[in-house]
């Protein structure tokens, strides 16, 4: 059988890397392939897993590391002090090789690193045997524990040795390792939950055969079907188990289209939280405007309606504080919570019942982006193009399109930012939280603007990544810093300015070729490294003024001489 898990496990790995990333090289593209597997329940997106890759030369026995707080994946510009009560902080840490089975010197390597590491009084400077990019991850992990202590979260820290030719069973001295590495760390966070475990290609091959189940059944005591839907009373045991669907803990993709976070309006949650801990005698719907389910197909059968590719697009407080309620003990009663659940593959009646749902709350303009029509647009114009806009996330992960070919709407806005407001260092420091603003936003993507500018975009930045890992030079750090640089010297260099419009970009379409994307490489790679080349000299200003002037100067120069 450990033949065969070895061989069908290669054989996966292999053609999903064809699919995927077949840019990558194996190795590079088991790590992502292991870390999106042990990763699963958080749905992380291609362009996500590679951020957590920190595999290269001096990583401490360290490829991949992922810091989640309450289910959401922490970015270098998260603001996590918006997480009020019942924290929980997860870091993931990843060892994964293609090579061999398990053996004692990655794990020897990963106690020596994380002993370092992961200390709170540890000054980073004065550890220059590991990497900037390992330890801009873990220093993310440190900053956030810390900033959170004070609310007194729950911790737990997985460390996971995937190894994609090893057996199952476990040699007594690697089982010593591991007992060693968890009293080590564990010494350090001693409330912590601490887990070390062993991946073989038996466990690989059974996390991968792992869909994320999308039908779930939701139970009721009163339903009243419509045409393409239902709105049904569900009592609140029931409603927490459609949550969790058949899990120990609530299923956070269930959320992916909601347009507010959980932690957005703590008066909000107390009030509900105050009405599910009230007296018994009031039912709890009368009080709650409910839960609205978005859904691609719901059947009734007897007391229940499954439900297909649920998304909760109106009441995330309201789920999230009757999980909460459950969690903490809450007592198992008769009161109900109304929900609505509305079957509809139309993406134009989808994004309206969003926008509806949400429309008699505060909520800000920034959090609809998704269903704004120029997003609509926009993905039209992709796929037109050859690429797939993932407007609602992991949508065309899901369906199999290849890596390189997918564009998050955050991909695009920092491009956009990078390009129309002249912006690569703030493109490269705010990664998750450019289009927040309402000013930014409206500055990135407009009707007015011709939608070729968003095609241009996206196929620049795509081939560009494509280009820069080719280059085995590049660590994932320096692709990172380099990227929105890159994308804005090649665009200014072809359409000669470097004062970009958005006619100016889509006006690039079809013109910007291979040799001139190589060029830019080496050319903002050069000014890069004579300024130091740090994570903070690509997310200053100085630099970004610096190649803006050495742009419109070697344009001068050489067009107009």
């Amino acid at each position: 059988m450990s033949s065969n898990a070895k061989q069908i496990l290669g054989d996966i790995v292999d053609q999903r890397r064809q699919e995927s990333l077949p840019d990558m090289s194996l190795q590079d593209y088991f790590e992502v392939f292991a870390a999106e597997q042990i990763t699963k329940d958080f749905s992380l997106t291609f362009e996500e897993l590679e951020n957590g890759i920190v595999d290269g030369e001096h990583d401490g026995g360290i490829d991949a590391v992922y810091v989640f707080v309450n289910g959401d994946l922490v970015r270098e510009d998260t603001d996590v002090t918006i997480y009020k009560k019942n924290i929980e902080i997860e870091l993931v840490v990843v060892q994964s090789k293609t090579a061999g089975g398990f053996s004692e010197d990655p794990i020897n390597r990963l106690k020596s690193s994380l002993s370092r590491l992961l200390d709170l009084t540890s000054d980073y400077d004065q550890l220059p045997q590991y990497s900037a990019t390992v330890k801009e991850a873990l220093e993310l992990f440190r900053t956030t524990y810390r900033r959170l202590a004070a609310r007194f979260p729950r911790l737990s820290i997985r460390m996971i040795y995937a190894a994609m030719n090893a057996d199952s069973e476990i040699h007594a001295n690697l089982g010593l390792k591991r007992d060693e590495i968890v009293a080590e760390v564990q010494a350090m966070f001693e409330e912590a939950s601490i887990d070390f475990s062993f991946l073989g290609a038996r466990e690989l091959l059974a996390l991968a055969r792992q869909q994320p189940n999308q039908s779930f059944e939701l139970k009721f005591v009163k339903a009243v079907p419509g045409d393409n839907g239902y709105v049904v009373l569900s009592l609140l045991k029931d409603y927490n188990g459609f949550l969790r669907n058949g899990g120990a803990t609530v299923r956070n993709d269930l959320f992916d289209a909601n347009v507010r976070d959980y932690q957005g309006s703590t008066e909000v949650n107390s009030e509900i939280s105050h009405t599910l801990e009230g007296p018994k005698d009031v039912d709890f719907w009368w009080l709650n405007n409910g839960v609205t389910i978005l859904a691609s197909q719901a059947t009734q059968a007897g007391s229940g309606v499954t439900i297909e590719n649920p998304q909760i697009v109106n009441g995330l407080q309201t789920s999230s504080q009757i999980a909460k309620y459950f969690d903490e003990g809450g007592e198992d009663d008769d009161r109900m919570v109304m929900v609505k659940i509305v079957a509809s593959e139309d993406e134009a009646v989808r994004d309206q019942i969003i926008k509806a749902t949400n429309s008699q709350n505060a909520v800000p303009p920034a959090s609809l982006r998704a269903t704004d029509k120029v997003q609509r647009d926009i993905e039209h114009a992709l796929k037109m193009g050859g690429y797939y806009y993932d407007r609602r996330k992991n949508y065309y992960k899901n369906q199999g399109r290849p890596a390189a070919k997918i564009v998050s709407i955050p991909l695009l806005a920092q491009a956009m930012m990078s390009l129309l407001r002249a912006e690569p260092d703030n493109a490269r420091a705010r990664p998750s939280s450019l289009i927040k603003d309402d000013a930014v936003y409206g500055s990135l993507f407009s009707e007015t603007y011709p939608i070729d500018c968003y095609l241009v975009a996206s196929d620049l930045i795509k081939r560009l990544e494509v280009a820069l890992k080719a280059r085995a030079t590049f660590t994932a750090a320096d692709r990172n810093n380099l990227r929105f640089y890159c994308l804005f010297w090649i665009a200014g260099w072809v359409a000669k300015s470097s004062s970009l419009s958005a006619t100016k970009v889509a006006e690039l379409k079809d013109k910007v070729t291979g040799a001139d994307i190589e060029q830019a490489i080496d050319r903002v790679a050069t000014e890069f490294r004579n300024a130091g080349g740090t994570d903070k000299v690509a997310k200053g200003s100085d630099f970004k003024d610096h190649l803006i002037s050495k742009l419109a100067e070697e344009i001068r120069v050489h067009f107009t001489s």
